[in-house]
């Protein structure tokens, strides 16, 4: 069996160590092979042995600064620690790489870096250039959702956000998500309000911990009281 593809089953089997040390004993008998260096890596991001990972990928990009799959997983690195900036540097270096398969996931991951730094403007330049391969994407759709809901595109969020819950309907953000959207677009409070009843029978917790979140964001937003 293939080392790489052992090293796996062995993660996969909660056995971290014996996983690692396998691909280690890989790299050295092996040190051109970047699968083993990628593989590694994403074992030791999971594991959120972020030095150690680190560590791996410089060792792999000296071999080959422009590798397409370590640069993704340098990308990927630095997502996980919720890094974005860095993170943007090297899913856009994907992105630009003149041969590599990874184009479309690298738009993806780089439409997701603008979200989390609250550029939803960017982020939708990236997002709406992923090609969906088989099935709807709920996950990508619901972030294109959020993407429109914070640049006042109700009516073109909304049609996103159906989708989600036509694709996932146990999906409680896509239901309470909908529910603001009515609310913003003025639908007839029995529509929108149908919307937040499924999302809280969905997923009570989250329902009431949003509705906390909305009634904070409206107390720092209305204006001072006049004595």
């Amino acid at each position: 069996m293939n080392r790489n593809h052992e090293a796996f089953q062995l993660w996969e089997q909660g056995n971290l160590n014996e996983a690692i040390q396998l691909l280690f004993e890989e790299i050295e008998e092996q040190p051109e092979n970047s699968d083993s260096y990628y593989n590694l890596a994403m074992i030791l991001i999971v594991a959120k042995k972020y030095a150690d990972a680190q560590a791996v990928l410089e060792t792999a990009l000296q071999k080959k600064p422009e590798h397409p799959t370590l640069l993704y997983a340098f990308g990927n690195l630095y997502y996980q620690q919720e890094r974005y900036t860095e993170s943007l540097v090297y899913f856009t270096r994907v992105f630009q790489h003149p041969q590599t398969g990874l184009k479309n996931d690298a738009a993806r991951m780089i439409g997701q870096c603008y979200f989390s730094l609250k550029e939803p403007k960017k982020a939708l330049v990236y997002l709406l250039m992923v090609k969906i391969a088989n099935e709807p994407d709920s996950a990508l759709f619901l972030l294109i959702g959020n993407c429109l809901m914070q640049t006042g595109h109700f009516d073109e969020a909304k049609d996103y956000l159906e989708k989600v819950m036509e694709i996932t309907p146990d999906n409680d953000e896509a239901w309470f998500k909908r529910g603001l959207i009515g609310m913003a677009l003025k639908e007839p409070p029995t529509v929108f309000e149908a919307f937040f009843k499924q999302s809280s029978t969905l997923n009570p917790n989250s329902h009431q911990e949003r509705i906390q979140q909305l009634k904070a964001i409206e107390a720092m937003v209305q204006p001072p009281t006049k004595e």
